[in-house]
């Protein structure tokens, strides 16, 4: 009995023990791979191969040591969490020395925090979290991981709200790495937003500005919208100086996107002429502004507004937007789209008076697809109101021409499929166009026309066993192509004296569409009777990843012209596609137009392009076309190592004899987020760029 005694009482207290350890729901698990319950609790310890573990819904936290005490009521208890702690909830990972959890309310707080949330990446002196929102002191803020040339936010205190995905901060500051240089006029923003938008930094030398600097940011304000602008110093020119902002929304049924770009500068310099050949007035600016928006699935609004003060403003500062898109374009256009059809209202202005446009003020268009309607016919319907106008350039140099048309075209095909190897497509079609602006003596016109034709195909195929290891071929298949055009529409260029001819022909060395149905210049059409010829070849071989791969194509099309305008020949110029890929790292392909009557070479573009995976790679293009243009151009890139890389570009005028453009330049990757480029340029030749030009670029990348 005696030894009885001390046993009983050393299970009671253990028992008891074991009561004031409690979990307090059953949600809540811990497990480690050693437990020691004592008077305070229960102690977890985790070992060489797994950490301590408390699992609590959506909240899991691993430690080297995990101290559990039951509170005075049940449910109370807390979860001290100490070594190498690491803290999940959800989206939110967060690292810390020691973490304090109580289960009943999900709070938690942390000593010290780091931790990442989307890309956001956080630390501070403390943080205090709860189920909704999350509370970090002393906080250091950045989008990328930590670094010294990193975008870095600094508050007294940072709040993330989980629900609505912000950040509030009390009193911002904005640097890199852990220096916050200056403060920011925002308090709130989104997760998803940047610290900085469309940041950018140019400076260098053009004989034509002198020495430069230029910088462009954007900070954001509130939530998806971001308010900045670009300033730029230019010693023989003057100061440009211009507001710019950003707004994004995205929502399940909605989103938009908006940027505005301007600049102003009163231009003390040699500012030459404008593309008219008129002095260019020293008070220069430029206004851009581009607009997407989309409603649910079916209704989008897309636009761009751009002013200039010149010709030649965003030539002479901005030149690398100014060389893709050399014509200032304004337009809005709204489509709704439903299963089978599209209706749009377009607007196309011209806010500059030194290019011609051909203004839509506005054109309301219906455009039905290809309708089944019944004994295998397809039906296609198109309807248009416009109100056209083009002024002549320079202002007041002539008539301004205007034009009030209603245009519709119906089309109806029948596919025929008579063998799997052939088919065939007949159209008919009819178009009504409506002027009521006629001109040489009409006050209005009305034109009616019909369209005859068929496209044809036929499919052929051959497969030949040829393996090559080591250029990746796994046997080869020849697709053939042959297809026939045909398109009869006698009268098309009927009442052209009394047209309007807005919508006309644009230069294209290319063969323009036969038929109706995509044809733009329905103001200066031509009566066609013509057949056009064309072979498509293609080479492929099997592909582990896509199922086949090209090797090479070759296409040819010819127009023959049964019937002819006058100065036209009976056959068009013979045009010829082709390209070569016998590898991932080579590619050539020419396009070219040939004469058939004498065989002489009208137009060739070729190119040669050769990469070594991201090592080096090198393209040298050829242009050529017939007593106009005669060039050549090398593109070049070759990596230094994991960060820098050489480029160059050379620009040749073989008909000049002489190097028109030099590039030189070298480019660095610094932080995965910041990329540079030092580049020198070379000019040779009369062009409103100087001779010599050095500029170091600095753009942010996106993350």
């Amino acid at each position: 009995m005696r030894r009885l005694l001390p046993l009983l009482l050393s299970l009671f207290l253990a028992a008891s023990a074991l009561r004031a350890a409690e979990l307090p729901s059953s949600d809540l698990q811990v497990t480690a791979a050693r437990q020691v319950v004592n008077d305070a609790g229960t102690v977890y310890y985790g070992d060489a191969t797994q950490q301590a573990r408390l699992s609590h819904g959506e909240i899991l936290l691993l430690a080297d040591e995990i101290r559990y005490a039951s509170g005075a009521t049940p449910g109370t208890g807390v979860a001290v969490a100490s070594g190498n702690v690491v803290l999940t909830r959800g989206a939110l990972r967060l690292l810390a020395d020691k973490v304090t959890y109580h289960p009943l309310t999900r709070a938690y707080s942390v000593a010290g925090p780091r931790f990442t949330l989307q890309s956001l990446n956080v630390s501070g002196a403390s943080l205090e979290g709860e189920p909704e929102k999350i509370t970090v002191k002393d906080a250091q803020l950045s989008y990328t991981e930590p670094g010294p040339w990193v975008p870095t936010l600094r508050a007294s205190t940072l709040t993330l709200s989980v629900q609505n995905q912000t950040i509030h901060a009390e009193l911002p500051r904005l640097g890199l790495g852990g220096l916050g240089l200056f403060p920011v006029p925002f308090h709130t923003l989104s997760v998803n937003d940047p610290l900085f938008h469309d940041l950018s930094l140019r400076a260098g030398y053009r004989g034509s500005l002198g020495a430069f600097l230029d910088a462009g940011l954007l900070v954001p304000v509130e939530p998806g919208f971001g308010l900045g602008g670009d300033l730029g110093f230019y010693s023989r020119r003057g100061v440009l100086l211009g507001p710019a902002a950003a707004i994004k929304v995205d929502r399940p049924d909605f989103t938009l996107t908006d940027t505005l770009r301007t600049g102003f500068i009163h231009d003390y310099g040699d500012r030459k002429t404008d593309i008219l050949a008129r002095p260019i007035a020293p008070d220069r600016g430029f206004i851009e502004w581009r607009h997407h928006e989309q409603i649910g699935e079916n209704f989008t609004l897309f636009g761009q507004f751009t002013r200039w003060s010149d010709s030649e403003v965003i030539r002479d500062f901005r030149p690398e937007q100014f060389y893709p898109v050399q014509v200032p374009d304004t337009f809005i256009e709204a489509d709704l789209t439903e299963d089978n059809s599209v209706a749009s209202i377009f607007v196309r202005a011209q806010p500059n008076s030194f290019f011609p446009m051909q203004q839509r003020l506005p054109e309301l268009r219906y455009d039905q697809l290809p309708t089944a309607v019944g004994l295998g016919l397809y039906e296609s319907f198109a309807a248009s109101a416009a109100m056209l106008q083009e002024a002549a350039v320079p202002s007041g140099s002539g008539p301004t021409v205007t034009s009030r048309r209603l245009d519709s075209y119906y089309e109806l095909t029948r596919p025929f499929t008579p063998r799997e190897w052939l088919s065939v497509r007949p159209v008919a079609g009819a178009r009504i166009t409506h002027y009521a602006d006629a001109i040489g003596g009409r006050s209005t016109y009305t034109r009616v026309l019909g369209e005859l034709g068929a496209d044809a195909e036929l499919h052929a195929s051959a497969t030949y066993d040829y393996t090559n290891e080591r250029q990746g071929i796994n046997g080869l298949r020849h697709l053939v192509t042959p297809t026939l055009s045909y398109r009869y529409i006698p009268a098309a260029a009927s009442g052209a004296a009394f047209i309007p001819a807005i919508d006309r022909n644009a230069f294209s060395t290319y063969l323009q569409p036969l038929g109706f149905a995509d044809t733009r210049n329905i103001d200066q059409l031509t009566a066609t009777n013509t057949l056009r010829l064309g072979v498509n070849n293609t080479l492929q071989t099997r592909d582990p990843h896509y199922g086949s791969r090209d090797l090479a194509s070759l296409n040819f099309a010819v127009d023959w012209r049964l019937s002819r305008a006058a100065g036209q020949h009976p056959f068009s110029a013979v045009q010829t596609e082709f390209a070569v890929m016998p590898a991932s790292w080579l590619r050539l392909d020419t396009f070219s137009r040939v004469d058939p009557r004498n065989g002489a070479l009208r137009e060739l573009n070729s190119g040669v392009t050769l990469h070594d995976g991201d090592a080096w790679s090198a393209r040298l293009g050829s242009h050529y076309l017939q007593h106009q243009l005669q060039e050549y151009v090398l593109d070049g890139s070759y990596r230094l190592d994991e960060t820098r890389a050489l480029l160059t570009r050379l620009h040749y005028d073989a008909r000049l004899s002489r190097f028109v453009e030099q590039d030189y330049g070298l480019s660095q990757n610094l932080a995965n987020l910041w990329l540079i480029r030092y580049l020198i340029v070379l000019y040779e030749g009369p062009r409103r760029e100087s001779s010599f030009g050095f500029n170091v670029e600095v753009e942010m990348r996106r993350w």
